[in-house]
Order: C-alpha cells, then structure tokens, then sequence
C-alpha cells in the first residue's frame, strides 16, 4: 500500500493508466477544466495522471519538486488513517491541509476513489488551490483607491515589490519605456513622486 512502499513518480505529463475506463476518461476531462491542479495517484504512492493547472503551479513554484512531495504525502497521511480505522469501523476517505511552499501558500484536498469506481485499484484523488497572494489584495486596493487600469496596477505592485524597471518590463513582457509612462500615471494619481512615497501611503492605509 501507498504508506508502505517509497514514493516514486511517474513522468510528468503521463497518461493515466493504459487499462483507463470510461469512468476514468470523463473524470479525467472534467479536472482538466477546473482550476485547481487535479492529481491522481495510484496505491504504489505514484503520480499516474495531472492536468495542466497542476504543471502551471510547478512551473510558478520554484521548489516544484515539494509540491509534488507533498501531494504524495498528503496521499500517504490518508491511506494510513483508511488502513488504521478499518478495524473500528470509521470512514476516513478525506483528507484536507494547508501548506506553504517558496512563499506560496496552497491548498491541498485529498480523497480517496474507492475499488470499482474508475477500474479493478484504488486511486487518490488530490486537488492542489494556490491560495490568492497578498500581491493580488495589493493591486485591488490600487485599483480601487486611485482608479488605476489593471496594467498600471500591475505595474506598481510589481515596483513595490522591490523590481526594478527592466525586470518589471521581461516579467510583464512589455518595453521600459512602457513600464516607465505606467509609473509615471501611477505616481500621478497616487499624488505621491515616486517609489518611497507610494510604499509610504500604502503603510499609512494600513495594507501592508
């Protein structure tokens, strides 16, 4: 069983399994459409399907290779409680936690598919949530308090995170000169003039 064995996992971007049913197959295609990465491990403790929002969360987190761990032993965790309340008769098939991982915090909902229900074993579903970023709430409160536009917005957070000019210009994919006339709006309608000032009015409302 999964809480028994190493964990190893199967290449990223694997099919599911080459026995999948119909069951599967529908399943499969309806995770692919949320949100949230959708994982499905076998009872070997291996990653035999994920879907794209999953592989955007490991590209955007830089300690990838944790997530994947903790997917795993968030499997791991469930199947020891499903194999220690057999005796005693309680149903643990659910399985739900927080974690933060290279400053980004996810969340993790783990539930166990019994036998029958997609093919002859029994599978783990994992769905892994980026919980929003305190960056996200910052650019709101920009947007909302000085009428910025969503790019002006970006902009700033981006400056109030510390970046410089060029690298807010490669990571927004936009020249410095455009990166520039955005500042130089943002600092207009803030009223401040320039990066201290802006830092220093965000103190004072309290947001950071």
């Amino acid at each position: 069983m999964i809480a028994q064995r190493p964990f190893t996992t199967g290449p990223i971007g694997a099919q599911v399994l080459s026995s999948r049913t119909d069951a599967m197959y529908c399943l499969a295609s309806a995770l692919d459409e949320i949100v949230e990465g959708a994982i499905f491990l076998n009872s070997e403790g291996q990653l035999v399907w994920h879907n794209r929002a999953f592989d955007k969360l490991m590209v955007e987190n830089r300690e990838g290779h944790l997530l994947v761990a903790a997917v795993i032993d968030a499997a791991a965790d469930l199947c020891g409680e499903i194999q220690s309340s057999r005796p005693q008769g309680r149903s643990a098939s659910f399985q739900s936690r927080d974690i933060k991982i290279g400053g980004i915090s996810h969340e993790i909902h783990c539930t166990a598919l019994p036998k029958g229900m997609l093919g002859p074993d029994c599978y783990f579903l994992t769905l892994v949530k980026r919980s929003a970023s305190r960056w996200s709430s910052y650019e709101q409160h920009l947007r909302n308090t000085w009428s910025l536009t969503e790019r002006e917005a970006q902009v700033a957070v981006e400056c109030l995170q510390g970046k410089k000019n060029l690298e807010i210009a490669d990571h927004l994919k936009i020249s410095v000169e455009t990166v520039n006339k955005h500042l130089d709006k943002v600092y207009q309608k803030a009223g401040v003039r320039g990066r201290a000032e802006l830092a220093s009015r965000l103190l004072d409302s309290g947001l950071f």
